[in-house]
């Protein structure tokens, strides 16, 4: 069997999106890649760092950053094929990242902007942290590629928060997938073909299947990167 190189995660932001990306790493392995017995799963390092969050207030943010340039650091003593971070609004620290690890990094923004485009979405939403959305990282990546963005209104960017909060507190409410589908269905109202779920705990809380909108699971996208690197 081919020697492989495992698959490097910056995770704990928060612990449950994290714990969400390893299992569906798992299933994918199962489901795509034919994974049966123990060896044929990937090797996974998953650094769980527990920063103090800046999802709407980037107070915080450096912080963070020094927090996790030390646990990227400390990484290239292992043998990984890439790392990753488990989280959409940490992308915002990736440049820095990137700049001290001799280990590529797979953008979680890239391959979501990569699969919008490769499917033909030429209008597409976004919900997500209000950091993410204030920081524009996805909407510059998709204007270049000539994508439309539609975005949620104030309100619901602090309904967004409250119902990302409570998920990273383990609390997922059938009320907050309400409120997700509503603004969703907003989105659409306005234009969108799709909507990017772009916060790590939003897939834990949002439904499969919203009639009429392609959803892009973040969490989804990054791990069938993370698998073809792996198993290439």
């Amino acid at each position: 069997m081919k020697a492989r190189k495992a698959i490097g995660i910056l995770g704990g932001m928060g612990p449950e999106a994290s714990e969400y990306l390893y299992k569906t790493l798992i299933a994918l392995s199962i489901n795509y890649f034919g994974a049966k017995n123990n060896d044929d799963f990937p090797e996974i390092v998953l650094q769980s760092v527990p920063v103090p969050d800046f999802i709407s207030d980037e107070k915080s943010k450096e912080k963070a950053l020094t927090m996790l340039l030390e646990r990227t650091k400390a990484l290239n003593n292992l043998d990984l094929s890439c790392l990753s971070i488990a989280c959409n609004t940490a992308h915002l620290l990736l440049p820095e990242l990137q700049k001290v690890s001799r280990i590529p990094f797979i953008s979680m923004i890239d391959e979501v902007v990569h699969q919008v485009k490769k499917d033909g979405i030429q209008t597409i939403g976004i919900v997500g942290s209000p950091t993410t959305l204030t920081s524009k990282l996805y909407q510059s990546k998709l204007e270049q590629q000539n994508i439309t963005c539609v975005l949620p209104t104030k309100t619901q960017l602090m309904s967004l928060e409250k119902i990302i909060r409570n998920v990273i507190a383990g609390e997922v409410k059938s009320a907050d997938k309400k409120k997700l589908v509503t603004i969703a269905k907003s989105l659409q109202k306005k234009g969108a073909q799709g909507v990017i779920l772009g916060c790590t705990e939003l897939p834990l809380v949002a439904p499969k299947v919203i009639d009429g909108l392609s959803i892009y699971n973040s969490v989804e996208i990054l791990a069938k990167a993370l698998l073809q690197k792996y198993y290439k």
